[in-house]
């Protein structure tokens, strides 16, 4: 049964993603195969975290930043790399400033562990990997399309 975005569809994506990470470690696109990510629940709005997933061996403080990226792109509704360039006027005290929180399709995800850009980059890659397994889903056997229901979680 489809129910939407939850944590088991979260750790599908993960699986998805996590060997793209490797993969551009170990081709030095970036540097290294070590971060922390966080999915901020969208049924909330308030900055819960619904899900999250690490690779490598990470830092204490990676998963703090990943978290706080998220909240600064959830409460300024502007990905962390555009905030910087293009809307530094929304920074409150207090904001963390790394690049690597973004805002896509209803979704706030955020990456820290490697470089800002990076970060970004590999929150780009969870967001397509979530969307792209909850549309399989939905049009799956057990989705609402081949069942016919009306609401999603019947």
């Amino acid at each position: 049964m489809f129910t939407g975005l939850t944590p088991e569809l979260c750790a599908q994506a993960w699986d998805l993603v996590r060997p793209a990470i490797f993969r551009a470690a170990d081709t030095r696109v970036i540097r290294g195969a070590v971060g922390d990510l966080v999915v901020l629940d969208p049924a909330r709005r308030d900055g819960t975290v619904l899900w999250t997933g690490s690779i490598g061996d990470t830092e204490t403080k990676t998963y703090g930043y990943a978290v706080a990226k998220a909240k600064v792109a959830e409460r300024t509704g502007v990905d962390t790399s555009r905030l910087r360039t293009d809307q530094p006027h929304l920074y409150t005290a207090g904001d963390i400033v790394y690049p690597g929180g973004i805002v896509r399709h209803g979704l706030v995800v955020a990456f820290s562990g490697v470089e800002g850009e990076a970060d970004e980059m590999i929150a780009e890659w969870f967001v397509s990997a979530v969307r792209g397994v909850a549309r399989l889903a939905f049009v799956g056997p057990h989705g609402p399309d081949a069942r016919g229901i009306r609401h999603v979680g019947e």
